[in-house]
């Protein structure tokens, strides 16, 4: 009789005993302790030396901001605006009140949670191939994972993979509920798919996109039946039975991760409920939202998804191949073991699961349209696995004699696909740390764009704090959160940056507003409303632009209370126009 096969993977105790039948050994705990301290060191070394930028892009000022303000009292949505879910702005918030208003601090404390990620990876990864993790490379596949994790993290342009954004808060929490899932595979109790639900819901709190392991979960479990139920064989009511009972248990565990991600979603509507920003949340994090993943006419979207896929791929060849690799074997043996009746083996339904999580990550990672590096690090737990999956598939190769030849080449082509990512990315790192160590500041980080910008922030910062007491309004018309940040005074509007008033999200695409829908002139009201009851003395004009824009109430605001004044801006592209108020020189 045909044995009846789906894509769940052995139990841990046969796992254990096939591993043991291979002659594998799990390597002991002091090996592990160390190989694990030295992923630590390397996850700090690759990061540590961008510390001295206190943000390394725009939106970690967002975070920051709203994270002080939350602090001071504020209420976020409703009077300090982020268009995210909360999460990342409790990080801040928690890592301020802990240690002072510090960024060196936040980005200690997201490369840590980077590094909590990482190791993740290992139990995941023993869960799924057994007790060595499925590598005989000498080290377990979830070693392996954690290393491609960490080094491809960081493996891209430094403003979206060095910063302590949304994806790389978000991708902790994700991972976990990825690992609880397939654990309730293994388990009658309701805990571990109550946990994954729960967990995705703590990765949406992060960015709305962690709501895609709900749908990984019911592919993943349609697909388990679905398998199951095309078995053949001599017993068809036994087989029956089988699907019947996989039907009744994959639908419990859907429904405890449902509960799990409702408990969530209940307790994050009651606080907003009980602090009065429901309405905002709804207005500012949903609608606006919406507006952003809906601002980008078709021909944008495809030049972008082409020209920036490729480019995050390209320069992270070595994984996507490696990746790639494994999930084709994977597909080819499932394939095959259909064919032959016999089911493929446990390690490719394995890798399966994970292509599958992958797939539905990337799809995840479309959904803004922007396709900037820092959103495919969603992607990265799934591929780092299946990369170490691939380490695995071309040892074999290297030792069999008739592949041989092939296979040198193909780790050839790796070593070139990852010397160029690390000589393009990386020897910006390597600047840094000579630079640490000596002392020395070299005209290579003068040049650039990170460095330049914290010079303007602080000359500009310089003369306000002259002019301004501590704490008192500004108004910035522009991307100056970090002049916010260095001169130590309070925002005077919710709205921390204009595409809350203008809906214009990229300078590649056309506004989304129109100056006749509701949404966007109720904006433009709240602003001049904040500007009414702060009464802020300067307003920073970044561009030179607020005084023409193409909104009479903003325009006839700014005529009626403020003058024009001199520029201040360091950079000819950002003169920061002062705007005084008048009679109040």
């Amino acid at each position: 009789m045909r044995r009846v096969a789906s894509i769940t993977g052995t139990s841990g105790s046969a796992r254990d005993r096939k591993s043991d039948e291979t002659g594998s050994r799990s390597p002991g705990a002091r090996r592990l302790f160390l190989v694990f301290a030295g992923l630590f060191l390397f996850n700090l070394l690759l990061r540590v030396f961008y510390f001295r930028y206190r943000f390394v892009n725009g939106d970690e000022t967002v975070r920051a901001l709203t994270a002080s303000r939350l602090l001071e009292g504020a209420r976020l949505y409703a009077e300090v605006v982020t268009d995210k879910p909360p999460a990342t702005t409790f990080f801040y918030a928690a890592v301020f009140a802990l240690f002072g208003r510090s960024m060196v601090a936040v980005h200690v404390a997201a490369t840590l949670w980077n590094f909590a990620t990482a190791v993740m990876l290992y139990p995941i990864a023993k869960r799924l191939y057994g007790k060595t993790g499925g590598l005989s490379t000498g080290l377990p596949a979830g070693l392996w994972a954690a290393l491609l994790f960490i080094y491809f993290s960081t493996n891209y342009h430094t403003q979206d993979m060095m910063a302590a954004n949304t994806e790389l808060l978000m991708a902790l929490p994700y991972t976990a509920a990825f690992y609880f899932f397939i654990r309730s595979r293994d388990h009658l109790s309701p805990g571990p798919a109550f946990l994954a639900g729960l967990m995705t819901g703590l990765a949406a709190l992060f960015k709305q996109v962690g709501l895609f392991n709900l749908i990984f979960f019911a592919i993943y479990e349609a697909f388990r039946v679905y398998d199951a139920s095309r078995a053949g064989g001599s017993n068809q009511r036994r087989i029956d039975i089988h699907v019947f009972t996989l039907l009744g248990r994959s639908l419990s565990r859907l429904l405890l991760a449902g509960a799990g991600f409702a408990s969530v979603l209940g307790g994050f509507a009651l606080w907003l409920a009980t602090s009065g920003t429901l309405a905002d949340f709804w207005r500012h994090a949903v609608v606006l939202g919406v507006s952003y993943v809906g601002a980008l006419p078709g021909d944008v979207w495809l030049k972008f998804m082409v020209s920036r896929t490729f480019a995050y791929v390209a320069f992270n060849g070595a994984l996507w191949w490696l990746a790639v690799w494994a999930a084709a074997h994977a597909v080819k043996a499932y394939l095959r073991g259909r064919r032959s009746r016999e089911g493929a083996d446990d390690r490719s339904r394995a890798d399966l699961c994970v292509a599958l999580w992958g797939l539905v990550s990337l799809g995840a990672a479309f959904m803004g349209g922007r396709f900037f590096g820092h959103y495919f690090i969603q992607v990265l737990p799934a591929l780092s696995l299946l990369g170490a999956r691939g380490i695995e598939l071309l040892r074999d190769r290297l030792g069999d004699p008739q592949s041989r030849k092939r296979a040198r080449v193909a780790a050839a082509a790796l070593a070139v696909f990852s010397i160029f990512g690390l000589v393009r990315f990386h020897s910006r790192t390597a600047v840094l740390a000579y630079e640490t160590v000596t002392g020395a500041r070299t005209s290579t980080s003068e040049a650039w764009g990170m460095t330049s910008r914290e010079r303007e922030a602080e000359a500009i910062s310089e003369i306000l704090r002259r002019e301004l007491g501590p704490g008192e309004p500004l108004y910035i018309w522009g991307y100056g959160g970090d002049v916010y940040w260095r001169s130590g005074l309070t925002p005077a509007s919710r709205y921390l940056t204009p595409y809350y008033i203008t809906g214009r999200f990229s300078d590649e695409a056309p506004s989304v507003e129109k100056p006749t829908d509701s949404f966007w002139s109720e904006n433009r009201a709240r602003l001049i409303e904040d500007l009414e009851r702060t009464r802020p003395r300067i307003i920073l004009d970044v561009y030179g632009d607020f005084e023409t824009l193409p909104y009479p109430e903003i325009r006839e605001f700014i005529k009626r209370n403020y003058r024009r004044s001199e520029k201040i801006g360091p950079d000819p592209s950002r003169p920061f126009r002062v705007l005084r108020r008048r009679g109040e020189e």
